[in-house]
């Protein structure tokens, strides 16, 4: 049998040379971004993975929570930290606490509600595509932005609003 050169698996891409740490109330590359009220940080940026996969933390209140909505080129996974969330897959609905992760394949709409006071998730999505290009054009649009602009952004991002925000019962 033969092994590959490890090298030879990351030629051409940039890694990072060290270890870094990145604080709880700070992002990667200082990325944070407040999207429609709740606060999204950058924990590990594609650039640190080979694109593989993006990390990001966010902080939300009850009622927090976006539309219904689908990737068509990216899974994504729930870890949630602290406080109850509603979360839609299709037509499922579950209700996860902390501790709880849930995976959301590409291709099936999802969204959440946020069920307690305050609560706080990880998320991953993979691979990183323009998640984090698509979170910082997002926090930079007026509050006052349609929701045409709002979905012309997703499907520049090869995603597309397909649905109201998440809702009990």
């Amino acid at each position: 049998m033969t092994l590959l050169d490890s090298s030879a698996l990351s030629a051409g891409q940039p890694t990072p040379s060290k270890p870094f740490v990145v604080r709880g109330a700070e992002g990667r590359f200082a990325a944070h971004y407040r999207i429609m009220g709740f606060d999204l940080y950058l924990k590990l940026s594609g650039q640190d993975t080979q694109e593989q996969f993006s990390v990001f933390t966010g902080v939300y209140r009850q009622h927090d929570g976006p539309p219904l909505h689908v990737h068509y080129q990216q899974d994504e996974e729930f870890y949630i930290l602290e406080g109850e969330f509603l979360v839609q897959v299709g037509e499922e609905k579950y209700t996860l606490k902390a501790g709880d992760l849930i995976f959301l394949p590409r291709n099936i709409p999802h969204g959440f509600l946020v069920l307690s006071e305050t609560a706080k998730m990880l998320f991953l999505t993979q691979p990183s595509a323009t998640t984090e290009a698509f979170f910082q054009q997002l926090s930079q649009l007026s509050s006052t932005a349609s929701l045409e602009q709002v979905q012309q952004l997703h499907l520049a991002h090869h995603m597309k609003i397909v649905g109201p925000r998440v809702s009990v019962g």
